[in-house]
């Protein structure tokens, strides 16, 4: 079994859609998981901030169908023009 190589980096910026708003995001992490089918999916961590709780960052992940490289990438995937 090959793992492919992933889309994105640690430390490169995308562009993903939180609470309807868009956000440039810095990737902190990645995991990569492989199924008993070979298919492969990756998530990718980001620092994001928590909501009423004592910490002021959380990890969130993101699967890469939710990211983007940029913004004109992810406006392109929303509107379709």
């Amino acid at each position: 079994m090959e793992i492919k190589p992933t889309k994105y980096q640690p430390g490169q910026k995308v562009w993903t859609l939180i609470g309807m708003k868009a956000e440039e995001k810095t990737i902190k992490g990645i995991n990569i998981s492989v199924d008993s089918d070979g298919v492969q999916k990756n998530y990718y961590y980001m620092l994001v901030p928590k909501e009423k709780e004592c910490s002021s960052e959380a990890f969130a992940s993101y699967s890469e169908k939710e990211l983007f490289s940029s913004k004109e990438e992810m406006r392109m995937s929303v509107f379709g023009d």
